[in-house]
């Protein structure tokens, strides 16, 4: 026979354990949301980093085949943008990315055969991380190329 002191306890105690069970499913709901909200995130970066890198790789096998399939190339610190022209070539830009492409001729600290290509996607979805503030997300994606007199071309060299 339970006390005087007592009654209730059962109740008290099985309130306790219904708000445990409460709280770890909001915990479950919560972590699920925010894993969906990552995967999106992921998905567009991924998105902008390869039309960057497919955008620098269009031009990069264009100039390994003619040094001059753009035109002439730019001096020494100057640049030259090329955008529509990769454009032309069918490179694959998802949904609200807007892609730049610029060739950049070689800076005082290399060889003057060397030229850069450089490729920007920017996202203009309008999706921005809630942090407080209005980054505009994107991604750069550079090639360092080497001219090769003899074959009039370019040879592809690295990623950086």
């Amino acid at each position: 026979m339970a006390h005087k002191d007592e009654r209730g306890t059962v109740s008290a105690v099985g309130l306790a354990v219904l708000t445990v069970i409460l709280l770890l499913g909001l915990a479950a709901a919560a972590f699920m949301r925010n894993g969906a909200d990552l995967a999106v995130e992921y998905e567009r970066e991924m998105q902008l980093r390869l039309a960057a890198e497919s955008a620098v790789e269009t031009a990069a096998a264009k100039l390994e085949r003619d040094a001059s399939a753009y035109g002439v190339p730019p001096a020494r610190n100057q640049r030259k943008r090329i955008t529509e022209e990769v454009l032309k070539e069918n490179v694959p830009v998802g949904a609200d990315i807007e892609l730049h492409v610029v060739l950049e001729g070689s800076d005082a600290r290399e060889p003057e055969n060397v030229l850069k290509v450089t490729a920007a996607a920017i996202d203009k979805s309008g999706m921005r991380i809630p942090d407080g503030e209005n980054w505009e997300r994107a991604k750069i994606v550079r090639a360092r190329m080497e001219k090769k007199e003899k074959d009039n071309r370019y040879v592809w060299q690295r990623w950086y």
